[in-house]
């Protein structure tokens, strides 16, 4: 019996260690110019994988009159406390792990602590506060939402690293041209801001040139596409054009570079006139000019989020408005690719320990909603 319990460990082992050794062998690794570059295979190493999810919180702003939220965004802090915001209605709510409601963060204005309409105002838990941007300036709280302090931060956008570094598209006109530089920028101890180093730079992004003007999507307009991984300390960076993610380290010195094999999505003249439909006027000569400025190939990559655990989420384009998520582990890999559960978009999903949270539209209103992931142990807690 001894013996029979003993061949079984031995075939278990060689079935374990076989996998593993061609999961390793499926990703190479390439140093160019003393840079690892890991080459991936062109699908996923361990498969993919229907995420299992159970509904755990649902949010509706609009059972509360003074709340006048119009387009919303959402974001969780590690004991649960769930601010919803409005980007251009400067308008900050606050909930409880629970989902009782708490009240506003602020009050609009222009005073110290204040947002006025149109700022894009961005809202996010940092260090035990709660730092909100907006019209160049960054206004931080302590968690009971009494105001600390704000300083002019000379960007409109600031994706942080830690308490003194963070991310910004820096854009600057040539003539007719916009060079826009995604660059590291630092706060000092008496909050100036000064530049660091420039991650990766393009002209005339996010936009699709028509003439006496232009316009923009995130299926066929070329832009450079980043995400912050604050716990590590990580920046992913990537041109949309192509499956090449730059990872970069505060200092932005490249750590490594992750590629995937991919071929861009062609488009037919109905795709076209799909991709177009959302910019159109009514007459047919504006259709003619969008449809000739409309590239004939879609993007390779619409965005990235960071996951827990190191893992990245890549929203690798599929088709016209159709995306599929792969998942990148902490050494580059290409691991998973997700499947969401029927009738959940993760278009606008967040990723935290648990899972995930996102917008829901209920009765054709806009409801806050966090899901529980059950599988993927790996990436996700089990709570």
């Amino acid at each position: 019996m001894v013996r029979k319990v003993f061949c079984l460990s031995l075939v278990l082992a060689a079935v374990f260690f076989g996998c593993k050794k061609a999961e390793e062998e499926a990703v190479q690794i390439e140093v160019i110019d003393g840079i690892p570059h890991i080459m991936n295979p062109e699908l996923p190493i361990k498969g993919t994988i229907l995420l299992e999810v159970e509904k755990r919180l649902e949010i509706n702003p609009y059972e509360h009159e003074e709340i006048g939220i119009k387009y919303l965004y959402a974001v969780k802090d590690m004991d649960g406390e769930v601010i919803l915001f409005d980007v251009n209605n400067a308008e900050a709510e606050r909930f409880t792990k629970d989902g009782d409601y708490i009240g506003s963060l602020f009050r609009k204005g222009q005073g110290p602590g204040e947002f006025t309409r149109f700022s894009f105002m961005y809202v996010r838990f940092m260090d035990g506060q709660i730092w909100v941007t907006g019209r160049r300036k960054l206004a931080k709280f302590d968690k009971q939402g009494q105001f600390i302090e704000e300083f002019r931060l000379g960007d409109s956008t600031a994706d942080f690293i830690d308490r003194n570094h963070y991310v910004t598209d820096k854009r600057t006109r040539s003539g007719e041209d916009l060079l826009s530089q995604i660059m590291i920028k630092k706060i000092s101890e008496t909050n100036k801001i000064e530049e660091g180093s420039v991650l990766m730079e393009g002209t005339n992004l996010g936009m699709i040139k028509i003439p006496g003007g232009g316009f923009g999507d995130n299926w066929g307009a070329p832009r450079i596409e980043y995400a912050v991984d604050r716990n590590r300390k990580k920046i992913y960076i990537a041109k949309n054009t192509e499956y090449k993610i730059h990872v970069k380290d505060p200092e932005g010195n490249t750590e490594y570079v992750i590629e995937t094999p991919y071929e861009r999505v062609v488009l037919s003249g109905k795709d076209k006139e799909m991709m177009i439909e959302p910019f159109l006027l009514d007459t047919s000569e504006e259709k003619q000019k969008f449809l000739d400025a409309y590239p004939d190939k879609l993007m390779a990559i619409k965005e990235m989020k960071v996951l827990p655990n190191g893992y990245l989420g890549v929203y690798r384009i599929s088709g016209p408005n159709e995306f599929e998520i792969d998942i990148i582990d902490d050494q580059g890999r290409y691991v998973y690719k997700i499947e969401p559960p029927e009738n959940i978009d993760l278009d606008r999903a967040d990723f935290y320990d648990f899972g995930f949270t996102t917008v829901d539209t209920v009765d054709e209103f806009p409801v806050y909603v966090e899901y529980r992931v059950k599988n993927l142990p790996e990436i996700f807690s089990i709570r």
